[in-house]
């Protein structure tokens, strides 16, 4: 007996020094790891508990325990398991925090490869979604500043959300517009507003002078505090109408919307206004409703970071999403109609084509120029075409002298004949994007000889406008959904209000009397969009 207890101390002595020594070496081991850069232990900020506890905790076996979360995640997707893997991404994400690498793998594998196992847009939406998330609500928390992160980022809002590859893809920007209706309802475009307005609750009582008041409207009419009040604010994506009044009549209204719009912008979506502002100086106003901005804000976010010598290909990579954005922006890079995802409809953003040509030009001088110069070209002929096509003459000849001056062969022709051409060489196997802005262009020519009283080439233009329309539809046939045009009497009524919007007053005003406004609204406002359910 006396024996047995002798073992047991001896056992419990052994287990002690066991782990005493374990301690020791693992503090060795992390003290290597940053002496010799191989991994990164420092104190993870605003950690949650269940991740501060893994950090510390398992220590060097994190990585042994994310391993097989990888491969049982590999396995779930094989088995189609799909909700078990989004779980696993979690847990992988939990328990290295800072193996950006991964999280960035699983975010494109699920807005990918998942997603298009699926036949409902609705539940392919939802994995890009999910992929979006991962990285943006879940990887920047604990990494805020990794341009890793930036980049795979602005590359499913480019590539996934942007093109036309996926056949939902019109179900995805139609979508990702309605959410940010949601996001920035009457403020749109009032960036310093939104700016300058407080971000904490602690903020907000100081701008509204420590008054009771709010606080006290918000107990009244049923909230258990400021939290609980924001969550029904973005579900409406309004200020609740049993309180805005209340808040008008307190003369605060404005004040308590605007701090609500800041925190969903900043602590949801990770925009800040003071980049909106910066790149809309920089390039142009830009359509922050529709995802090639959002993909220009992530790449800058990320270029920003890579300026060292040997960052000089991932910089390359960010610069290249920022002009291929630009350039899809400006072809195709203002919203006018929104209802569903048949009815979506874009225009040309003409005024940024300075923006993109400078944003080119720059890239040339910066790394090698044949890195770039395709895309340059490309992106000349397309600021050509689509000028010329929106009665912007002068600025087409401008761009066309520019481009002899890069490829004297490919520009040779005067520029009548060279657009010609080209219109021809698009319509045959057009893009979406390059049949929609044809067709709108002649229809906005044709208002144009209305207001001048040219009737009858009005009557010519409006023709080739529907002889065009239908040929590209036919063209088309069976892939309507992915890259079908609007329909055609909404197209008419959308240019006609593009054109009046951009006419001199007394042309508008004379189309006005010819052709009165329906009054119909082509994009609704915040309050009338639902928020998304998840299923």
């Amino acid at each position: 007996m006396r024996q047995n207890k002798l073992n047991l101390i001896y056992i419990l002595l052994a287990i002690v020094l066991s782990l005493s020594l374990l301690s020791f070496l693992q503090g060795r081991m992390n003290a290597i790891r940053v002496e010799h850069h191989l991994t990164d232990v420092d104190p993870l900020e605003n950690a949650p508990p269940l991740v501060a506890f893994t950090s510390v905790a398992l220590g060097g076996f994190r990585g042994l325990v994310g391993d097989w979360l990888w491969l049982r995640s590999s396995k779930m997707q094989d088995e189609g398991k799909y909700f078990e893997m989004v779980q696993l991404a979690k847990w992988i994400v939990k328990l290295q925090p800072r193996f950006t690498g991964s999280h960035a793998f699983l975010a494109w594998n699920m807005a990918y490869n998942v997603s298009v196992t699926f036949t409902s847009f609705e539940d392919r939406w939802r994995w890009v979604k999910r992929g979006i998330e991962l990285i943006r609500d879940e990887a920047l928390e604990f990494n805020p500043g990794d341009p890793e992160l930036f980049r795979q980022l602005g590359w499913i809002y480019q590539h996934k959300m942007g093109k036309d590859l996926d056949d939902a893809n019109r179900y995805y920007k139609t979508e990702f517009a309605k959410e940010m209706i949601r996001l920035f309802g009457d403020y749109y475009g009032q960036w310093e507003k939104l700016q300058k307005a407080p971000l904490e609750e602690s903020k907000l009582r100081a701008v509204l002078e420590n008054k009771p008041d709010f606080w006290n409207l918000l107990a009244a009419h049923g909230y258990k505090n400021f939290q609980e009040f924001e969550q029904e604010f973005r579900t409406l994506a309004v200020i609740p109408e049993k309180i805005a009044a209340d808040l008008e009549k307190l003369g605060i209204k404005e004040a308590v919307e605007l701090c609500l719009r800041r925190r969903w912008m900043t602590k949801k979506y990770r925009l800040e206004p003071s980049w909106l502002m910066l790149l809309n100086q920089r390039y142009g106003n830009l359509e922050w409703r529709l995802p090639e901005a959002h993909a220009i804000y992530w790449a800058e976010r990320g270029k920003e970071k890579w300026y060292l010598e040997t960052d000089t290909f991932k910089r390359l990579s960010c610069d290249r999403m920022i002009f291929q954005s630009l350039n899809a922006a400006f072809q195709m890079g203002r919203l006018v109609y929104l209802k569903d995802i048949e009815h979506l409809e874009m225009t040309p953003n003409i005024s940024i084509v300075d923006a993109v040509n400078k944003s080119y030009t720059d890239a040339m001088k910066f790394y090698e120029q044949s890195s770039v110069k395709g895309g340059y070209t490309n992106f000349l002929v397309d600021a050509i075409v689509t000028l010329y096509k929106f009665g912007e003459k002068t600025k087409a000849a401008e761009y066309i002298q520019m481009a002899r001056k890069i490829n004297p062969e490919r520009f040779k022709a005067n520029l009548d004949d060279f657009v010609l051409e080209e219109l021809a060489e698009d319509m045959q196997a057009a893009s979406y994007q390059q049949a929609q802005g044809t067709v709108q262009s002649y229809l906005m020519q044709a208002y144009y000889q209305l207001a001048i009283d040219e009737h009858e080439t009005a009557e010519s233009y409006v023709i080739i406008a529907k002889q065009l329309y239908d040929h590209y539809q036919k063209f088309v046939e069976g892939t309507e959904r992915r890259r079908g045009l609007p329909p055609w009497e909404q197209m008419k009524r959308t240019s006609l209000a593009t054109t009046k919007s951009i006419f001199p007053p007394v042309l508008a005003q004379r189309l006005e009397e010819i052709l009165p406004r329906s009054d119909e609204k082509f994009i609704p406002v915040a309050g009338e969009i639902e928020a998304p359910t998840v299923h």
